[in-house]
């Protein structure tokens, strides 16, 4: 069974694979830590075992500091040894006394090669090996030269000629005649100590924990070591000179010798300015490092083993939902002579696209049938097509709800009507989502509007219906960015109450011409009929002040008396409302004398707003388009004419002028100022400057920009916000776009334009 489904079904391998992957890895990844971890604390360990030998072997530097020290005093103590030093004279008989006087000394001292005494004064030298003055010349005027107080211990070789020897390697002390004052100006005693007794004190501490041990100086020269091979310097490598510029007394590190890795300890002796250093082999640390690698290995391997089987257990329960899902799904032939490959998502896939494919045929389908029953119920269905709807969505009784899409941009509705069919679509469908929660049946029923048939269980409406359909006006703003407004209707037992429902729904349209758009109307029958009752007076007494105002050019007068006109008619109904507007037109006319020849323009933009007066939305969008009208045939009249627009046109160039560093110009303001609508001085700018007020201001600013480029050295940013514009970024891109050139290559070449004309 497992075999089978390994090579047939694909998900099922790839699983298993995942998961001997991913315990391989994990295995590998704790195996590889912890032997790294081990490496390192076995490391550190012997790190420290390795310095702790050390600073026992640098007492060794403590012992030969003050052997020699007393060997120098024992010499100086001596009055024969004194005297041969003092003599003016090389006697041989002394000479030999004091010969036979530094063989006893040395004899009591094992460590020491050989001691030598030098007379300065008759230039003569006595050496316990037999060394010659000649032998010991180089080091002889060295210390001539220096006359110091004495040396330290200094690693050399001496020629063993006389004895029948080569050279040896020794330690030299010397005593200089400033170390005991009474000693003559010229003459020194030579303490030469022999270098294999060191080494083998030294090599006496080697174990396996400790690999090749050195004795350098604070220079890098090599005092003594272990090795069977001849190392005189260590100066020149890596890690020595590491050492030489630490300033801790001890301490360890790892390093590539050679190409190897290893660890380099060292201690520095507080006695002598020698520095006692160990360099182990890593891979000698660890003694038992291979048998290690072979128990790791093994155990990586057992653990391999154990999850290979865990895989397959796990395989087997994560894929019994796939299986069962497959076999409920789709029908795989569980026959054993079927040897196809199978890759299960892939089946899966397919099926869940032709089972999708068919559920979206029966919804389409199903949809389709809800809009056409709330079509024929709406525009002239009868009671059977209500009991049909009882049916369907087992409601009590039902609730119409018309939703009307707003305009975009203010302008009379209607402009687009195309786009506006499309846009009530895509409301309806969404409409369909949000509420088919609450079983509701959407359509769009007219040009620019949607209906719904909300099914309710009592026969009143849901407190959250108002919530739910102010959530649906928050879903078609974020998700087509349209704004609508929404009637509701009243509550509907039967096919005619769900027709009139849906007609009180529709007239809820009629209060956003007075509390704006993008609202939740519920209209109350009962204050309909109220308000059909009460009785309409036309402000006829108003409507002669605005005609007064036109005729004598009184533009502040003139809006207010419109505000206050609108204030008057707000409290009738809509239809009264229409009809005052439609007289108030009237009216205009014909006192204004219109109809003239003359007034030709005048006549043409009163044909303009009629045909506009029923697609305005709201009672401020159609105010304001009075106040237009009003303002526009008042420019338009005999007594102001060209010269009134160019006095306007004048006076906005001029407060342009003055007041262009204000961040909040706009045309709006400087409409306020000349008291008229903003589409009309934008057009009348445009009109007499052949550019936009827009424009204008830039050009203005960008001017003045140029001026304090030139002229100051304040920054970019200061500029731009001294002449208005706040926004650094489109300052530049503003500049740029006019001139062709960014503000600091302007400032540059202007100012190399500037040197060139001195």
């Amino acid at each position: 069974m497992i075999r089978q489904r390994l090579f047939r079904y694909a998900v099922y391998r790839n699983m298993f694979l995942s998961f001997v992957l991913l315990t391989a890895a994990m295995i590998a990844l704790v195996t590889v830590v912890l032997f790294v971890l081990f490496s390192w604390s076995t490391a550190k360990e012997v790190g420290k075992i390795s310095e702790s030998m050390l600073k026992q072997n640098s007492a060794v530097s403590s012992v030969i500091r003050e052997q020699v020290y007393n060997v120098g005093n024992l010499l100086l103590s001596d009055q024969e040894i004194v005297n041969a030093l003092l003599d003016k004279e090389a006697t041989p008989l002394k000479q030999y006394g004091v010969f036979t006087k530094l063989g006893q000394i040395q004899s009591t001292y094992p460590f020491i090669h050989s001691i030598g005494i030098y007379n300065g004064s008759t230039h003569s030298y006595l050496n316990t090996k037999g060394i010659t003055l000649e032998e010991e010349e180089e080091l002889l005027g060295e210390i001539n030269s220096k006359n110091a107080s004495y040396f330290q211990l200094f690693r050399r070789q001496l020629s063993m000629a006389a004895m029948g020897k080569g050279k040896e390697d020794v330690l030299t002390f010397v005593l200089l005649p400033s170390y005991y004052s009474p000693l003559s100006a010229k003459g020194a005693i030579v303490i030469n100590m022999s270098t294999s007794g060191l080494q083998d004190l030294i090599g006496g501490y080697r174990n396996e924990a400790i690999g090749s041990l050195y004795v350098i100086d604070d220079h890098g020269n090599v005092m003594t070591h272990s090795e069977e091979t001849s190392i005189d310097n260590l100066s020149e490598e890596p890690y020595v000179q590491t050492i030489l510029a630490s300033d801790k007394e001890g301490g360890y590190f790892t390093k590539s010798i050679d190409g190897r890795k290893s660890i380099v300890t060292y201690v520095k002796s507080k006695d002598l300015n020698w520095i006692f250093m160990s360099v182990n082999k890593y891979q000698n640390v660890l003694f038992n490092m291979q048998a290690l690698k072979q128990a790791a290995l093994g155990l990586a391997f057992a653990c391999f083993a154990i999850s290979i089987l865990l895989s397959f257990w796990l395989t087997n329960n994560a894929y019994n939902p796939i299986r069962q899902l497959l076999e409920k799904m789709t029908s795989i032939s569980k026959s054993k002579g079927v040897r196809r490959q199978i890759n299960e998502f892939d089946l899966l896939d397919t099926t869940y696209a032709e089972l999708t494919e068919k559920m979206r045929s029966m919804e389409s389908e199903a949809s389709l049938a809800r809009q056409a029953l709330v079509l024929r119920l709406l525009k002239g269905g009868d009671e059977r097509m209500f009991q049909r709807l009882v049916e369907h969505s087992q409601g009590v009784c039902f609730v119409a709800i018309a939703i009307l899409l707003d305009s975009e941009d203010g302008s009379p509705a209607g402009d687009e009507e195309g786009r506006k069919s499309y846009s009530c679509a895509a409301i309806s469908r969404l409409a369909q989502q949000v509420l088919e929660s609450e079983g509701a049946s959407v359509a769009a029923v007219e040009e620019g509007t949607a209906a719904v048939i909300l099914p309710l269980k009592h026969q009143h409406l849901p407190i959250h219906l108002v919530g739910m359909l102010e959530d649906l006006q928050g879903e078609i703003a974020r998700t087509l960015g349209l704004s609508v407004t929404i009637g509701i209707g009243s509550v509907a037992e039967n096919y005619d109450e769900l027709r009139e429902s849906f007609r009180y729904a529709q007239s809820c349209f009629r209060q956003r011409f007075f509390e704006g758009k993008g609202k939740v109307f519920h209209c109350d029958p009962l204050v309909v009929e109220e308000d059909s009752q009460t009785e309409a007076i036309y402000p006829d007494k108003r409507e002669k002040r605005i005609v007064e105002a036109i005729k004598l050019q009184q533009l502040d007068k003139l809006e207010k008396e419109i505000d206050l006109w609108v204030k008057d008619i707000r409290g009738y109904s809509y239809h009264e409302v229409m009809f005052f507007i439609n007289q108030f037109i009237g009216g205009l006319y014909k006192q204004l004398n219109v109809h003239s020849v003359k007034n030709r323009e005048s006549a043409e933009l009163f044909l303009e707003f009629t045909r506009d007066i029923t697609r305005f939305e709201t009672l401020q969008e159609t105010a304001a388009a009075l106040k237009e009208l009003a303002v526009r045939i008042c420019s338009l009249s005999e007594e102001s004419g060209a010269v009134r627009h160019a006095e306007v046109v004048d006076f906005i160039q001029a407060y342009v002028q003055q007041h262009y560093s204000r961040p909040d110009m706009s045309l709006e303001q400087v409409a306020g100022e000349v008291k008229l609508s903003r589409s009309y001085v934008g057009k009348l700018f445009k009109a007499h400057c052949e550019l936009s007020f827009n424009d204008y201001l830039n050009a203005v600013r960008l001017e003045k920009a140029k001026e304090l480029l030139t002229t100051t050295e304040e920054s970019v940013q200061s500029i731009s916000e001294q002449v208005g514009i706040m926004n650094t970024t489109y300052f530049y891109t503003l500049f740029k776009k006019h001139y062709q050139i960014s503000p600091a290559q302007f400032r540059s070449q202007h100012a190399i334009a500037a040197k060139k004309a001195q």
